[in-house]
C-alpha cells in the first residue's frame, strides 16, 4: 500500500477501536443479552403484566365532543394530544369511532406491550387497558426495533455501522502485530467458516427448488 501512511492508519484504527468500544459498551452488551433472550423465547412466557386505569375525560373535551357527535373524528388530534400529555402515549396505530355510542377507541403499540384507550363521551369516562413487559421482554423488542419509534431505529442503525467499523479496525490492528498476525488470520478464517458449515449442515433449509 504505497499511497497509504501505515503509521497513521494503525494509529487512527487503534483510536477508533478504543473509543468505539467504549461508546458501544452498554449497547453491545444490551444487544448481546437480548440476542440470547430472543433465542430462548420461552423465557418470556411470564414476563408480561396487565393493568387498567379508569379516569374522567376533561370536561372541555367532553363538551366539544357532545356538541359535534356527528363529526367527532375532527377531534382526533385533541384526543391524541390529551392522551399524549396525560399518559405519554404517542404514535397511535389505529382509531375507531362508534357513532351510536359516542365511543372513540385508540390502539397504541408499545415495546413489549400495548395500550388501548376507550373514551366514552356519553359518560365522560376513559378506560385505559395496557400491557407492559419485564426487562427481558423490553430488551427483546428493543433489539428488534419493534414499536420503538424512529429515534431508536436510528440507534440500531448507527450502532450496527459502528460495530462494523469496530470489527474492521480490529483487523487492521491485528495486521500491525507481525507476531500474532498469522494466528489471527487463521482464527478469522475459522470464525467465518464455522457458522457457514453449521448453517449448511444443521440449519433446516429447502433444496432442489428452482
Amino acid at each position: 500500500m504505497p499511497f497509504i501512511n501505515k503509521r497513521a492508519l494503525y494509529s487512527t484504527s487503534r483510536a477508533l477501536h478504543i473509543y468505539i468500544s467504549t461508546a458501544l459498551f452498554f449497547l453491545l452488551i444490551l444487544f448481546c443479552v437480548s440476542g440470547i433472550v430472543l433465542n430462548h423465547v420461552d423465557w418470556l412466557k411470564n414476563d408480561k403484566s396487565n393493568g387498567q386505569v379508569t379516569a374522567t375525560i376533561p370536561a372541555e373535551l367532553v363538551t366539544k365532543a357532545n356538541s359535534q357527535l356527528n363529526t367527532l373524528p375532527t377531534l382526533y388530534p385533541e384526543i391524541e394530544a390529551y392522551l399524549a400529555t396525560q399518559y405519554a402515549l404517542t404514535k397511535v396505530k389505529s382509531i375507531e369511532w362508534e357513532k351510536e355510542d359516542a365511543l372513540v377507541m385508540l390502539d397504541y403499540p408499545l415495546p413489549a406491550g400495548f395500550a388501548y384507550a376507550e373514551l366514552d363521551f356519553t359518560t365522560g369516562e376513559l378506560n385505559l387497558e395496557y400491557q407492559t413487559g419485564g426487562f427481558l421482554s423490553l430488551i427483546s423488542d428493543l433489539h428488534k426495533g419493534r414499536h420503538s419509534g424512529a429515534v431508536w431505529s436510528w440507534v440500531i442503525d448507527i450502532s450496527a455501522v459502528l460495530m462494523i467499523i469496530f470489527a474492521i479496525t480490529g483487523m487492521i490492528i491485528l495486521f500491525q502485530n507481525r507476531k500474532k498476525r498469522l494466528a489471527g488470520i487463521w482464527i478469522t478464517v475459522l470464525g467465518i467458516a464455522t457458522p457457514m458449515v453449521i448453517y449448511l449442515c444443521w440449519v433446516p433449509q429447502i433444496k432442489g427448488v428452482s
